[in-house]
């Protein structure tokens, strides 16, 4: 694990090889399925816009959860990516900074999936979230599609099972896919403190 230190004491976490080989495997073998439902269109993601509300966005995506209409069960992906909850992994980000305990407060979560193909990107934009939790997928050898922070002017490459933790409020984006096809997982972190 590796951190990118911004300014106000916030930092950007790294994580390589995220999930084993078998949870890799099985991961992948359902995005490839999905693949399909992304061509679709039937689950549409309304993405984030600017200022002529023109979307930000240009990729296939759809939120998971509605896909599978809250039956985590039966999705390998969803049951896999509650390894971000692990206490491993809490460990290893608090004694960064205390901020990430927010993560492990979380009581609603919910994970979009993005399938870019090459000219596909995500302009720069802020999510509705406390943390953003960003994994990246190889369904074809892909080129392009770097993780970008403009404000910081930090480029982060896309690299197959690598997560990138984030808070939601940071500006961020993809650059263009130039060939293949890269899937993101966004995990977006959220809670309502109290009762």
């Amino acid at each position: 694990m590796s951190f990118l230190d911004l300014p106000n004491n916030f930092s950007i976490a790294i994580v390589d090889n995220f999930y084993s080989e078998t949870e890799l495997k099985e991961i992948k073998d359902e995005l490839k399925l999905l693949s399909a439902v992304a061509e679709l269109k039937v689950f549409v993601n309304k993405a984030a816009e600017d200022e002529e509300n023109n979307s930000k966005q240009k990729s296939n995506s759809f939120f998971l959860d509605d896909f599978y209409n809250n039956k985590r069960e039966l999705s390998k992906v969803l049951n896999a990516n509650r390894k971000l909850f692990s206490e491993e992994l809490r460990t290893k980000l608090v004694e960064k900074n205390l901020f990430y305990d927010h993560i492990f407060n979380v009581n609603r979560d919910t994970t979009l999936l993005n399938f870019y193909k090459p000219t596909d990107y995500y302009k720069p934009h802020k999510d509705n979230s406390c943390f953003t939790a960003l994994t990246f997928f190889t369904l074809e050898e892909f080129y392009g599609g770097d993780l970008v922070f403009p404000e910081y002017n930090i480029k982060v490459n896309a690299v197959e099972n690598r997560m990138v933790i984030f808070p939601g409020f940071v500006l961020h984006g993809s650059e263009d896919v130039t060939k293949g096809i890269r899937v993101s997982m966004a995990q977006f972190l959220n809670y309502r403190a109290g009762n």
